[in-house]
C-alpha cells in the first residue's frame, strides 16, 4: 500500500468503525427494556455510574491539565526546544481526551445494556447474548476507533506526511496521555469495585433481615456500578492506553529501518494492520450469533475465530504489499498465535468446565484456608504458562525479524530483531476490538443477573443470565 494511500485509509477505515459503534448503540438502545422494577433498579445503576464518572473525570482532569503544562514547559527547558514541548504537551490532552472520550461513551451503551439485556432474557438466550456482546462491542470498537483516529490524527499534524521520520517523535505525548487516564481509571474503578463488592457481601451477612441481592442494601447497587467503573470504563482505558502505546512504540521501531530504507511504509504499517484488525473485528462479530442450548461461550469463540482468520488474510496481504517480506508475516503470525493462546489460556483456567475451577471448587469444601491456598496455586500456574508463552512468543518473532534482515542485507540483525517483536505486538492487538468486547460484555451480563434477581424475575430469566454471567466471568478474566 503507497504511503499516499495509507494514511486516508487509516482515516478512513477509523470513521467507519466509529459509525460502526453508533450502529452498534443504536441497535441495543433500540430495544426493550423490560418491566417497571427492572427499569427502576437499572436507573439506580446508571444514576451511580454517571456520578462515579463525573468525579473521576474532575479529578482527572484538575491533574492532567496541570500536568500537560509541566510537560510542555519541562521537555522545553530540558531540550531547548519549546516547539517540542508545546507540541508533545498538546499531543498530551488529546491522548487524555480521546481516552476520557471512549471511556464514557463506551460505560454510557455498557450500562444502558444491561437492563435491555434482563429484558430480553425473558425471551430467549441468543437475543440476550446478541444484546449483551453488542453492548460490550460498542465500547471496544470506539476504544479501538479513538485510539487509531487519534494517533493517526496527532501523526498527520506533526507532518508525518512530509516526515515520517520525525513525527512519531513527536506523538510519544498522546500515548502518556492515554496513560495517564488509564492509571487513574483503572486503579480508582478497581478499588472502588473491590471495596463495593465486599461491602455489599459484609451488609448481606450481617443485616438481620435483608437478603445479599436486595436493592435496600445500598452497596449492592454500589456493587453493580464497580462492574461498570472498574471493567467496562477502567479496562477500556488500559486497553486504550496500550493499543496507543503500542502502535506509537512500532512506528518508532520502524523509523529506524526508515532510515535505511527511505521507505514510509515502515512506518506507517502498524496503523494500517491496525485499521486492518478492525474491519476484520467487526466482521467477526456480526457472527456471534447464540443458538438455543449452546454455550454461550461457543457463540463468542466462533465470532472470534472469524475475526482471527480474516485478521491472518489481512496481516499477510499488508506485509507483503508494505514490507516485501514473508518473513515479517511470519512474526506478525505468531503475534496471532499468542493472542489466540491467551484467550484458550484464561478460558482453560477460569471457566468451570475444566479443571483448575473444579479443584478449587473441590477445596472450598474443607474450608476457606484450602480454597486460598488452592486458588493461589491456580493463579501462580496461570501466570507461570502466559509467561513461556510470551518468551516463546518474543523469541520466535525476533528470530524471524533477524532472518528479514538477513534477506534485505542492508538492515543490522538487531534491528530487524526488535522489529520483528514489533509486528508480532501488531498482530497480537489485530483482535483487540473483539476481545474488549468480550471484557465488557462481562460487567453487562453480571448486571443483567443483578437486575433479574432483585427485580425477582422468573426462574427461566435467572438461568439465562446465570448461564451468560458465567461466561462473563470468564471473559473479563
Amino acid at each position: 500500500m503507497e504511503q499516499a494511500l495509507g494514511l486516508p485509509f487509516v482515516f478512513i477505515v477509523g470513521i467507519l468503525t466509529v459509525a460502526f459503534a453508533g450502529y452498534l448503540a443504536w441497535d441495543v438502545l433500540r430495544r426493550d427494556t423490560g418491566t417497571p422494577r427492572m427499569q427502576e433498579i437499572s436507573g439506580m445503576i446508571f444514576e451511580g455510574a454517571m456520578a462515579f464518572l463525573r468525579r473521576q473525570y474532575q479529578t482527572i482532569w484538575m491533574i492532567a491539565i496541570v500536568t500537560a503544562v509541566l510537560i510542555g514547559v519541562l521537555i522545553g527547558l530540558v531540550e531547548h526546544n519549546t516547539d517540542l514541548g508545546i507540541r508533545t504537551a498538546i499531543a498530551f490532552v488529546v491522548g487524555a481526551a480521546a481516552s476520557s472520550l471512549a471511556g464514557l461513551i463506551g460505560m454510557y451503551v455498557a450500562v444502558k445494556s444491561n437492563v435491555r439485556t434482563a429484558s430480553a432474557a425473558q425471551r430467549s438466550l441468543p437475543e440476550a447474548l446478541q444484546v449483551s456482546f453488542r453492548g460490550g462491542a460498542v465500547s471496544g470498537f470506539l476504544i479501538v476507533a479513538l485510539s487509531l483516529l487519534g494517533v493517526a490524527g496527532i501523526f498527520a499534524a506533526y507532518g508525518g506526511a512530509v516526515d515520517p521520520g520525525k513525527a512519531p517523535f513527536l506523538i510519544v505525548g498522546f500515548g502518556f496521555g492515554a496513560s495517564f487516564v488509564a492509571l487513574f481509571a483503572q486503579l480508582g474503578g478497581g478499588i472502588y469495585t473491590k471495596a463495593a463488592d465486599v461491602g455489599a457481601d459484609l451488609v448481606g451477612k450481617v443485616e438481620a433481615g435483608i437478603p445479599e441481592d436486595d436493592p435496600r442494601n445500598a452497596a449492592v447497587i454500589a456493587d453493580l456500578v464497580g462492574d461498570n467503573v472498574g471493567d467496562c470504563a477502567g479496562r477500556g482505558a488500559d486497553l486504550f492506553e496500550s493499543t496507543a502505546a503500542e502502535n506509537i512504540g512500532a512506528m518508532i521501531l520502524g523509523v529506524a529501518i526508515f532510515a535505511i530504507t527511505n521507505n514510509p511504509a515502515w512506518v506507517l504499517f502498524p496503523l494500517v494492520v491496525r485499521a486492518f484488525g478492525v474491519i476484520a473485528c467487526a466482521v467477526g462479530v456480526m457472527f456471534v450469533r447464540g443458538r438455543e442450548g449452546e454455550d454461550p461461550m461457543a457463540a463468542l469463540n466462533r465470532g472470534y475465530w472469524v475475526a482471527t482468520l480474516i485478521c491472518v488474510i489481512f496481516l499477510y496481504v499488508s506485509t507483503q504489499t508494505m514490507l516485501g517480506s514473508i518473513w515479517l508475516f511470519f512474526a506478525g503470525l505468531v503475534g496471532l498465535i499468542t493472542a489466540v493462546a491467551f484467550v484458550y489460556i484464561t478460558q482453560y483456567y477460569t471457566a468451570g468446565a475444566w479443571r483448575p475451577v473444579q479443584e478449587i471448587a473441590q477445596a472450598s469444601k474443607t474450608g476457606p484456608a484450602t480454597n486460598i491456598i488452592s486458588g493461589i496455586a491456580v493463579g501462580f500456574e496461570t501466570t507461570a504458562v502466559t509467561a513461556i508463552a510470551i518468551g516463546a512468543a518474543l523469541l520466535a518473532s525476533a528470530y524471524f525479524g533477524t532472518l528479514f534482515a538477513a534477506e534485505s542485507g542492508t538492515i543490522p540483525a538487531h534491528s530487524g530483531a526488535i522489529f520483528g517483536t514489533a509486528i508480532a505486538t501488531m498482530g497480537m492487538l489485530m483482535t483487540a476490538a473483539f476481545v474488549l468486547a468480550m471484557d465488557t460484555f462481562g460487567p453487562i451480563t453480571d448486571n443483567a443477573g443483578g437486575i433479574a434477581e432483585m427485580s425477582q424475575a422468573p426462574e427461566s430469566v435467572r438461568h439465562i443470565t446465570d448461564a451468560m454471567d458465567a461466561v462473563g466471568n470468564t471473559t473479563k478474566a
